[in-house]
């Protein structure tokens, strides 16, 4: 598959004193939905301007279409940039605001128009020609924004932050939405966000960004069930994770010693652990509560002290000897008969857990450091 975007060790400073973009390198596949995460100042929105030519960068070299884009201005790249804000022009009833970019690009009367009312079919907003912004929702001038972005017919479609100012509902409705305009238009999306919700949910390809540099870049699941550094496990998916050291191997079982006893573990990226600080990482899904089964080799007694309802499941936190504190996602129908303050078995599968041996791409930080976020 061709490769639409190449970075290679892109740099970017601010001043002289704050490093946004440290030698960041990466390619998008044409007609991926690529997605971009990361906590705030980690420098995804940064690459998002450097992308789409509204910031310069300081080394390195960046590609569209094979085409070097140093220097080349924002109005001469095959992209088509959708801000956080919207930026719709208020003074321009809808039609006009869609338009917009193509009246840019010096199209007569009867493409506009044409182009327009396709853009907004595609959008659902179809019959708002008229309408100020100001008479609209903000989801609704968010369609408006998106409308007027693929009216153009980029090659790639920047989204930065495109749905994190409306409410949780209409979040999952943009997220389907945006699933079927991908589809249905065939280009390359590159969107950012900081909620592992989102990316989880639209990424066909992902990158974990962190102070200006990638922590983790592959497929949603490649990184939500073995990630490469413990930064990218605690930022993509709720987890649990003990820090401990490995004992010895037998056949493909690690044997870990943690502050709450020995724990196993089959899945590790592939070095030898032998001796060596780990984080031992566990998803919240995978724990079972007042489990018998024999093929649970992890199996520890702990006390049940809070728990959070979310509809279908609810994540009950357990207390292991005093020490160490364990999520878990229990079905609703079965939480409903644990009591708060009682102790309960809680176990899983070894080939459920994960050895981390790496904090972070970043050098210089420890294990507990990024398990506890310090």
């Amino acid at each position: 598959m061709s490769k639409i975007i190449q970075a290679k060790g892109i740099v970017k400073w601010y001043g002289k004193t704050v490093l946004a973009l440290n030698k960041v390198s990466f390619e998008v596949d044409d007609g991926d939905f690529f997605v971009i995460i990361g906590p705030s100042g980690c420098g995804k929105s940064t690459l998002m301007k450097i992308m789409g030519g509204i910031l310069d960068y300081d080394s390195g070299e960046f590609y569209i279409d094979g085409k070097n884009m140093k220097g080349v201005p924002p109005h001469k790249r095959d992209v088509s940039m959708m801000l956080e804000t919207y930026a719709v022009f208020p003074h321009m009833n809808v039609f006009d605001n869609v338009a917009f970019g193509l009246r840019m690009m010096g199209k007569d009367k009867g493409y506009i128009d044409s182009k327009v009312k396709e853009a907004l079919a595609l959008v659902e907003m179809g019959g708002f020609e008229n309408r100020s912004p100001l008479e609209l929702s903000g989801g609704q001038r968010q369609r408006v924004a998106l409308a007027r972005s693929i009216v153009i017919e980029p090659k790639v479609l920047l989204l930065d932050e495109p749905i994190s100012h409306v409410d949780y509902m209409l979040q999952r409705k943009l997220m389907e939405d945006f699933k079927i305009l991908h589809r249905k238009l065939g280009i390359t999306f590159i969107l950012t966000t900081h909620v592992q919700e989102h990316a989880l949910t639209l990424a066909d390809t992902m990158m974990v960004m962190n102070t200006g540099v990638i922590e983790h870049l592959g497929k949603p699941d490649e990184i939500y069930r073995t990630p490469r550094t413990v930064f990218a496990a605690r930022f993509v998916g709720d987890v649990n994770l003990i820090p401990g050291e490995v004992a010895s191997k037998h056949g493909k079982e690690y044997f870990v010693n943690t502050e709450i006893g020995e724990l196993r573990s089959s899945i590790s990226n592939g070095e030898d652990l032998i001796g060596k600080k780990v984080a031992y990482e566990i998803r919240p899904e995978f724990i079972e509560v007042e489990n018998d089964s024999a093929t649970c080799e992890n199996r520890l007694k702990g006390k049940f002290i809070r728990y959070y309802y979310f509809g279908n499941y609810v994540e009950c936190v357990f207390n292991l000897k005093g020490k160490v504190e364990v999520k878990a996602a229990v079905p609703a129908e079965k939480a409903i008969n644990l009591e708060l303050e009682k102790e309960y078995f809680v176990g899983w599968r070894s080939s459920d857990a994960v050895l981390l041996a790496k904090p972070s791409v970043i050098e210089g930080l420890n294990i507990e450091e990024v398990i506890y976020g310090k």
